[in-house]
């Protein structure tokens, strides 16, 4: 009898383990999801602000090089090189901060990876653990049989 009820409360232990690691699971893998969401939305608008700060930035240094061409009137080139010169500097803020934002939105989509690689992990828990708690060999210790002799009576007894 105590054997019997050894037995169920390994077996209630099981179960409640693969309940831990199955809520756990679903919890990991719901946040992994919502991160990866988040931070895919994230990197779509950090590429567009760093394909327009390129742009500008291209656009900036087009003036610079047309100031510099021979036939401008110095008047008109010296307006083009500030002009070029302020512009190509504010694309070049906006690209590393876009490149920043971009490089922060890859880390979060890799952290969403390891959540799932996570949830995946506690799911496996949680089958071990179902898988345990209903085993018939893990739940039915083999009795002594009529003829081994008990426990504490030995050969050197």
């Amino acid at each position: 009898m105590p054997g019997e009820a050894d037995e169920l409360i390994l077996k209630m232990q099981h179960l409640e383990a693969e309940a831990r690691a199955q809520e756990e699971a679903r919890r990991l893998e719901e946040r992994g999801r919502s991160l990866k969401s988040r931070a895919q939305q994230m990197a779509w608008a950090a590429q567009i602000e760093l394909d327009a700060a390129t742009s500008r930035q291209r656009e900036g240094e087009e003036k610079i090089e047309r100031a510099k061409t021979p036939g401008t009137p110095p008047l008109d080139a010296a307006d083009l090189l500030a002009q070029g010169k302020q512009i190509a500097a504010e694309g070049r803020t906006r690209v590393v901060k876009a490149r920043a934002r971009l490089n922060y939105a890859l880390d979060q989509m890799d952290e969403s990876e390891r959540q799932e690689l996570e949830a995946l992990r506690a799911s496996a828990r949680a089958e071990t653990h179902a898988q345990l708690a209903e085993d018939p060999l893990f739940a039915k210790a083999p009795a002594p049989g009529p003829a081994s002799p008990p426990e504490d009576e030995g050969e050197g007894a």
